[in-house]
């Protein structure tokens, strides 16, 4: 049975009965609390969670008057027009919640579409799921509200609603349906105007329809507007298709060999003096080198990097397993350091147990290891007093022979930091890296002022630090790092050679392996060195002999130790909300499940949704 109200996000918030608006909610009393309920319809929201998130500089007793007050003016604003709508939220001693039997969201409506076309089999029930989402998107993310905490979900769902677009108009495209494609990648280019994919979309398409003039005034425009927001230019795919249209408009003799990177619809392979690099392929897992050229840069690369030239107290690098945290981290470093700074990289991972086994062993550790990579005199044994405790023993260690002996800024980078998260003594490491952060607040001049602490991991770090106000995490700069986007597959696909030889491969490719940089780097090495298409690729892919076989089994091998993980994962598979919070934030960390919020939480890919099905079912 439908529920009888109806709560939009999109465009503004409202709530609906039979169609009619009954309360329109403003920020920043009525709305913004209905929308932090909406954003999680199921599950609901601790108090607790609620206070922090809607007046966190406050103390702990005001912010319960504050909640309280607002669920109070919430309710009556909800009721002045139908006396029953205040049923919709429900609370209770510890937590609010909407009545999900009451009220459905359009977002939470969005989030199922965006899933379903994600794991959806064959075109049409794809293309069917990518309808609903645009018909579902109408207008911005709660406008009007500017809240921390909304930014990066109102960011994501712009994204997803691009990607909509964009995967739709290729379907399209492919279908023959060339102006409703089009339509849709002009929707999708003025939804984010800086997104070169969108552009291309449009002038591949427009070229291909005999329209050229109209395929160069549109690169023109993507030249304006990326000048004018960041002082850049389009990148290589964009020129060298320019580039293309223009010749064939000067030109009606037979094509160059150097030929376009895109041309109606069709990938060109590099010129021949590119691709023999291919020859030389490097292995596929860990740390991309520092010279590859594989590398594919993202926007987290610049953000990182000038975190580090600002030299910011705390940097944090946060992402998914195998998503490139340690090649950005390592990358960013070495920057620094050809900048005049000093370096230094502790990964945690090479610890061994009895290294970790206590604070005091963890610690003396790691200033073993930077006496090492500094080449200091000091003697770390010399300098350690069993009598005073590990906290001061190391402060003491840094203060003294590393940041007092040093004329230049010193960037300390720090990997695997997840492996602090699960030891007894870690909150109160966190806690030290914090207090350094407090007093280069309040002595920007001090030796902490000469000290960068750029710190890697995956964990969400509240499921494990239960005293926010020691933690670094939420203080430092974060840079979120994310899988790649179409256009990065496509870019990544020319540096192999372009094994994927038309636009309609790469996003097929796509659909099977999302931006997983992994999962798309073993795509295009397997196809190149079995020089394989796309076809038997996605065939083998299905077998348990197949290329990501291993990667595959080792997923599911850990998933089956843990009855709870197995849980979650059946229930997203069977298109419900991941039933808890702390489940839903253990596979994003691993890298099995994307999105916000347990609502939202799809898997990863399709490859992953298809292989667990089969592997994990009950």
């Amino acid at each position: 049975m439908t529920p009888p109200y109806r709560i939009e996000l999109f465009g503004g918030v409202r709530v609906l009965k039979g169609g009619r608006v009954i309360a329109r909610l403003q920020p920043p009393r009525t709305g913004t609390l209905l929308a932090c309920l909406a954003l999680a319809p199921d599950a609901g929201r601790p108090r607790e969670e609620l206070m922090e998130l809607l007046w966190p500089e406050v103390e702990p007793e005001t912010g319960r008057n504050r909640l309280r007050q607002a669920l109070h003016v919430l309710r009556e604003a909800l009721q002045a027009e139908d006396p029953e709508a205040g049923r919709i939220v429900v609370s209770d001693r510890n937590c609010i919640r909407l009545d999900s039997q009451l009220a459905n969201v359009d977002l939470a409506e969005f989030n199922a579409a965006v899933r379903a076309s994600v794991v959806a089999g064959g075109v049409d029930r794809r293309r069917s799921a990518l309808e609903t989402c645009i018909e579902l998107h109408c207008g911005e993310l709660l406008p009007g509200y500017y809240d921390d905490w909304l930014v990066s979900g109102r960011e994501r769902v712009a994204s997803l609603y691009s990607d909509s677009l964009l995967a739709l108009a290729a379907i399209l495209e492919e279908a023959g349906e060339t102006d409703i494609a089009l339509r849709h990648a002009r929707s999708a280019a003025a939804a984010d105007p800086l997104r070169e994919e969108a552009h291309i979309a449009i002038m591949r398409m427009l070229d291909a329809a005999g329209r050229a003039t109209e395929a160069i005034r549109q690169y023109r425009e993507l030249e304006r507007v990326l000048d004018e927001e960041l002082g850049e230019r389009p990148g290589r795919l964009a020129q060298e298709m320019a580039r293309a249209i223009r010749e064939r408009q000067d030109s009606a003799q037979a094509e160059p060999a150097s030929s376009p990177v895109v041309r109606s619809g069709k990938l060109e392979p590099e010129p021949l003096a590119s691709r023999a690099h291919i020859q030389n392929l490097e292995p596929i897992g860990g740390v991309v080198p520092l010279a590859s050229r594989f590398y594919v840069p993202r926007d987290t690369d610049r953000e990182f990097e000038d975190a580090l030239s600002r030299r910011d107290s705390i940097v944090l690098i946060k992402g998914p397993r195998q998503i490139g945290k340690t090649s950005l981290l390592a990358r960013g470093l070495q920057k620094t350091r050809q900048s005049g700074q000093r370096v230094f990289l502790s990964d945690l991972q090479k610890l061994t147990a009895a290294q970790m086994a206590t604070a005091d062993s963890f610690l003396y550790a790691l200033a073993e290891l930077l006496v090492e990579q500094l080449e200091l005199k000091a003697e770390v044994a010399r300098v350690w007093d069993p009598e005073r405790s590990w906290n001061i023993n190391f402060e003491r260690f840094l203060r003294r022979h590393v940041l007092a002996v040093s004329e230049v800024h010193l960037v300390w980078g720090l990997d695997e930091v997840d492996r602090l998260f699960s030891l007894d003594y870690g909150t109160e490491v966190f806690g030290l890296f914090r207090s350094w952060y407090n007093e280069r607040s309040l002595d920007p001049s001090g030796p902490w002022g000469r000290l960068t602490l750029a710190m890697a991991y995956a964990t969400e770090a509240h499921l494990f630090i239960t005293d926010l106000n020691q933690s670094p995490f939420n203080v430092g700069t974060r840079v979120t790092l994310r899988d790649f986007t179409v256009e990065q597959v496509r870019d990544l696909n020319q540096r192999y050679g372009g094994p994927l030889r038309t636009v309609a491969e790469v996003d097929r490719l796509f659909a099977l392996v999302g931006g997983n940089p992994y999962l798309v780097r073993r795509a295009l090495h397997e196809m190149v060195t079995q020089k394989a298409d796309l076809g038997s690729l996605e065939a083998a892919a299905k077998r348990d002999s197949g290329p990501f076989a291993d990667h595959l089994q080792r997923m599911a091998l850990v998933l089956r130790r843990d009855a709870g993980l197995c849980a979650a994962v059946r229930a997203v598979l069977s298109g419900k909300p991941c039933p808890n919070r702390e489940a839903f934030h253990r596979l994003a960390s691993a890298g099995v499940m994307s999105g916000e919020t347990i609502e939202s939480a799809s898997l990863r890919c399709r490859l992953y949704a298809d292989y667990l099905n089969r592997a994990i079912a009950e």
